[in-house]
């Protein structure tokens, strides 16, 4: 009958409506940016690759547009000092080759090699990468001074997109830090930053990427699909701003 019409009616009506709540991603991240709560004992920052061979166009060969690095170093200097002044632990994770490594022509990644092979570039400022890049002894493996204070820990033993793999990272953190939450800057977006985050939340870290922190040398498309992915998926995406507003 006709009530009988209505209500079917209404409960599809509620369906299509939760559906489309679901769907809306851009609202999905703000809630979920809304409910992470965390402790300053709890966290630490993690910086991921951020060194000349990205971020200095006289040094490397991967460099990042000059306006992606003059804003990923002026937000990140910030966030680090801020967070120093709060005793929360910076971890620089980058890396660092061997000079030894170079006899056994060391491989970034079967798809990245065929690409440097075939002289083919993915960066929008340079042709194809050169190898060897972030040797150890050279400029291109350090990180930009301003980046860097005493008490900083260093883990040159990366050698993959993720941070996480075949190093101590993960010791580190749960063994001697003792942390859940990982803030998250560095390049590049959608490679090793990405790597990095799934890998955290795959080990039960809650990663935190600072969209303002983070770039590619791909362009700017590339870094915002990366960091859409990331929300949409697997990590709290945030600017500067809201993850100094949580810890203080």
């Amino acid at each position: 009958d006709s009530s009988t019409s209505r209500g079917l009616g209404d409960v599809y009506k509620r369906q299509h409506e939760d559906y489309n709540m679901k769907a809306d991603f851009t609202n999905y991240k703000s809630l979920m940016n809304k409910l992470l709560k965390i402790k300053q004992k709890d966290t630490c920052l993690l910086t991921v690759d951020m060194q000349n061979e990205y971020l200095d166009p006289k040094v490397g060969t991967s460099p990042l547009a000059k306006s992606d690095v003059d804003r990923i170093l002026k937000n990140s200097n910030f966030l680090l000092n801020k967070l120093r002044k709060l005793s929360i632990p910076i971890v620089h994770c980058y890396v660092v080759r061997k000079k030894e490594e170079l006899e056994y022509n060391f491989s970034i990644s079967p798809y990245i090699d065929v690409s440097q092979k075939n002289k083919l570039s993915q960066n929008k400022q340079a042709g194809a990468r050169k190898k060897p890049e972030r040797v150890e002894g050279t400029l291109s493996c350090e990180l930009p001074k301003t980046l860097v204070k005493k008490n900083d820990i260093h883990i040159t033993s990366k050698r993959n997109f993720d941070c996480f793999q075949d190093t101590e990272l993960d010791m580190l953190l749960k063994r001697t830090l003792n942390v859940k939450n990982i803030i998250i800057c560095g390049v590049n977006t959608d490679t090793c930053v990405y790597g990095t985050t799934f890998g955290a939340s795959n080990r039960g870290y809650n990663p935190i990427v600072i969209e303002c922190c983070t770039g590619s040398m791909r362009g700017e498309d590339q870094h915002k699909t990366a960091l859409k992915i990331m929300s949409q998926s697997i990590a709290w995406v945030m600017k500067k701003e809201e993850i100094l507003n949580k810890l203080n």
